[in-house]
């Protein structure tokens, strides 16, 4: 009876240390998942600083993929795009949303991508480096035009541009264990990823998301 008072009370304190959904703000299917996390995370960490992370790590990404360093770079690689998802759910779970993180996010995962396709998928498939880099030029343009002619605009990734990123996420990822273990397949796996990912970048170009 007393161990079973204290399990009870213990999920108490743990439900109650959970962040508060607002109603308001609109949550990625991930932040439901990195809720739960949240309690562990040191709220000294701001998603800026864990954007800034990502986009000082992105050039030792380069690095090693450029000396063929694969072991190193799939899992670095992981943990990168991991932070994609936790600078953006810290920020909406902890209201924590800044103008210089709308800028930067999506900034610093075009970086970490591009890099990706630049080294490994432009010796595979040149129309469809071209293609996926061409894309994020447009939102990254088309971002900053909008935003300077509408001062006001708040410009955030939309659904689409979510499941964007995703597709690209996991493309790139293939692409580095592709090279890794040296399975042809796993690069069509990749490609296959970025191809679908182009028809849900039109669609956020479309839609105005960055």
């Amino acid at each position: 009876m007393i161990l079973q008072s204290v399990l009870i009370g213990q999920q108490k304190t743990n439900k109650d240390m959970l962040p508060k959904l607002d109603p308001k703000v609109k949550y990625a299917p991930y932040d439901y998942v990195i809720r739960y996390l949240l309690p562990i995370i040191p709220k000294g960490l701001t998603p800026n600083q864990v954007t800034f992370t990502r986009l000082i790590c992105t050039p030792l990404l380069i690095l090693v993929l450029a000396v063929q360093e694969y072991k190193i770079a799939l899992p670095l690689f992981i943990v990168l795009a991991f932070t994609d998802m936790l600078d953006g759910a810290m920020a909406r779970l902890r209201d924590q949303v800044t103008d210089w993180g709308k800028i930067w996010d999506p900034i610093a995962d075009k970086v970490l991508i591009g890099s990706v396709l630049v080294i490994l998928l432009l010796q595979v498939n040149f129309a469809l480096t071209v293609f996926v880099l061409a894309f994020e030029v447009a939102f990254i343009t088309g971002g900053t035009f909008m935003k300077m002619k509408h001062k006001d605009i708040d410009l955030q990734a939309n659904g689409w541009g979510k499941i964007k990123m995703g597709l690209q996420s996991f493309g790139a990822g293939f692409l580095i264990l592709g090279s890794f273990v040296a399975i042809p397949e796993l690069l069509l796996v990749a490609q296959i990823c970025l191809y679908i990912s182009l028809f849900f970048a039109a669609v956020s170009l479309f839609k105005n998301g960055i």
